[in-house]
């Protein structure tokens, strides 16, 4: 008898994870058929006001400022409302990155790389840096004048403690 209990114990532990694991894949074979004939039994509710509620927050997601953009056809600085994604501090970055989209003259490799704000001689100054590919603009002045006007404007007009913007372009030498 105690040969026949050593035999069982040996039994159920050589061969336990196998047992194991065909219990587990009986339960997974079971739950499959089941899924496959309760599959079109889904019930979706939808809730109505709900909708309205997501399009009354996205709303509330964004907020309209004003950009002034140089306007090549008619050669002048129009004031312009765009709306952007609502944030708790708007910054000088904000403002020109807008201004960048709205210019059709902007290529997708000029790129706004950081303004600053420091106080020369005794006013304080935004500079503006923006990367290597604003020099070939540059040799269109009247673009390049126009673009700079336009930033120029829209940060005075939104900073009220700015008196003076300066435009820096990557790689370009400034003396003095």
């Amino acid at each position: 008898m105690a040969e026949e209990i050593k035999k069982k114990k040996g039994f159920f532990r050589k061969n336990g994870w196998v047992i194991l694991l065909v219990l587990a894949t009986g339960g997974v074979v079971a739950t499959s058929f089941y899924d496959k004939d309760h599959e079109d039994m889904i019930e979706v509710t939808v809730d109505k006001g709900s909708e309205e509620e997501r399009i009354q927050n996205n709303a509330e997601n964004y907020q309209t400022i004003t950009i002034f953009v140089y306007d090549k056809n008619t050669k002048t600085i129009n004031e312009k409302e765009v709306t952007i994604p609502k944030q708790l501090n708007l910054v000088e970055g904000d403002f020109i990155n807008e201004i960048i989209k709205n210019s059709d003259f902007i290529n997708e490799n000029m790129k706004f790389r950081s303004a600053y704000n420091l106080r020369i001689n005794n006013v304080n100054t935004t500079v503006v840096k923006l990367n290597g590919e604003f020099l070939n603009l540059k040799k269109n002045p009247e673009l390049f004048n126009g673009f700079s006007q336009a930033v120029s404007n829209t940060i005075l007009k939104n900073f009220s403690n700015i008196q003076s913007v300066v435009i820096q372009i990557d790689g370009e030498t400034n003396i003095g």
